[in-house]
């Protein structure tokens, strides 16, 4: 019981002693704290404690990302092209500016191959990095190159550098001597310069100037093609040509040779070549005639005709020409169906005049038939005489006579008017000329 009265009694002194010291203690540490917010006033701390905020955030700023500036990937330029720093690298945050520099000097770009290079980058917060980047370096496009098959001039003419070779983009072409002669035929050389952005390059080209214009055709000047039965036929028959050579040949083509003896109408094809083969065609259509009186002559009916106008029959559906007894054509008419015809003169017949008449179909004819306007009785008749007889004309002249002699022309085949053939069939469109 002792022992428990003792303790309990140190208990409360202990106890006591609290109780009187704790005052005191709070005492001295409310002095301490009042004595320090004396020494370091609020608005000195807050200043202090933002510019230690700002230069933490301003260094936040000032370093850049990793990704900011990268290498380039397959990178390539050609030999002689001069790169800078920044061509090697793309450039993905700029907000610290970076700055480029060759690590190791300016990089290889003299010959073909595989390289790297080390490109420098600086911030502007003094910090930097290295990058290293791999590069080929390609052999340069040609300035321009040559045309795949030997160019061929045209002889005579004007040549350009492009007829040679054709130039890479923004590139030009000159002829290094001036523009080649083409005055000849034959092989030739020639130096082209290419040029572009200050570099040049030479090619020298092989070239063919040849005759390349083909001869021209142009139609003989007969009215129409008519060729008489039997004559020989040749293309000169129908065209002449010309050619810048002096030169040129003229042939009819494979197939399309002309007939001699048939009657009618046929085709030819002519061919011009000259000595380069340049070649032009002529076509078209030419009539076999026959070569002799083949229909019955036209009968006039004299009764019913006068100086002006002429009357008569022959064959069905034949052609009556009439010529003066110079075979110039003085009028015709196309029978009806029953072989009647009418002509009528522009110009009435004066007494003296001779005229013939005669058939004809696109390739036959009669005997020409002879008749005169007689002066002595004013009417028209048929000269019966042989082909030798001389008819006297009385004319006043100074009160002299004077005898002009008239010889008929009656089946002379020499001497075949085709006038009214011609007529024919230039009537009915039939000739047509046609050119290759």
């Amino acid at each position: 019981m002792k022992n428990i009265k003792k303790r309990v009694i140190v208990i409360l002194a202990f106890g006591l002693v609290l109780s009187i010291s704790t005052p005191v203690l709070a005492t001295e540490f409310g002095e301490q704290n009042e004595s320090t917010t004396e020494s370091a006033p609020p608005t000195e701390t807050s200043t202090k404690n933002n510019s230690i905020e700002e230069q933490k955030s301003k260094k936040e700023l000032l370093k850049a990302s990793a990704n900011a500036v990268v290498g380039k990937t397959n990178l390539s330029f050609k030999i002689g092209d001069t790169p800078t720093a920044q061509d090697f690298v793309t450039v993905n945050d700029d907000s610290n500016n970076p700055t480029f520099t060759f690590k190791n000097g300016q990089p290889v770009t003299n010959a073909p191959g595989n390289y790297s290079i080390e490109i420098n980058v600086t911030f502007d917060d003094n910090t930097s990095t290295d990058i290293t980047v791999n590069y080929i370096v390609k052999e340069a496009a040609p300035l321009a190159t040559l045309k795949t098959t030997t160019p061929v001039i045209e002889l005579g003419s004007k040549p350009t550098p492009n007829q040679f070779a054709t130039p890479a983009a923004g590139a030009k072409l000159s002829f290094k001597s001036g523009v080649p002669s083409t005055k000849k035929t034959g092989t030739f050389t020639t130096t082209i310069i290419a040029t572009k952005d200050g570099k040049t390059s030479e090619l020298i080209v092989t070239y063919k100037v040849l005759d390349q214009e083909p001869p021209t055709i142009s139609v003989n000047p007969d009215d129409y093609p008519f060729v008489i039965k039997g004559e020989t036929i040749t293309p000169s028959t129908f065209v002449t040509a010309t050619d810048n050579s002096g030169k040129v040949t003229l042939t009819f083509k494979p197939g399309y040779e002309p007939t001699y003896s048939r009657l009618g109408m046929h085709t030819f094809v002519v061919i011009a070549t000259d000595p380069s083969g340049n070649t032009s065609e002529f076509s078209s259509y030419y009539v076999i005639v026959s070569d002799k009186p083949t229909l019955k002559a036209p009968t006039l009916d004299l009764k019913r005709s006068t100086p002006s106008i002429l009357y008569g029959v022959t064959m069905p559906n034949l052609g009556v020409i009439a010529e003066d007894e110079d075979e110039n054509l003085i009028g015709w008419s196309i029978e009806d169906e029953k072989g009647n015809f009418t002509i009528t003169f522009e110009t009435p017949l004066q007494p003296g005049d001779i005229f013939a008449l005669y058939s004809s179909t696109e390739v036959e004819y009669s005997e020409k038939t002879y008749y005169i306007y007689d002066p002595e009785t004013l009417k028209i008749r048929e000269l019966y005489e042989s082909p030798s007889e001389v008819k006297t004309i009385n004319t006043k002249k100074s009160n002299t006579n004077e005898t002009k002699k008239i010889i008929p022309k009656t089946g002379d085949t020499n001497s075949i008017s085709l006038t009214l053939i011609g007529l024919i069939l230039g009537g009915s469109s039939v000739i047509i000329l046609r050119k290759k």
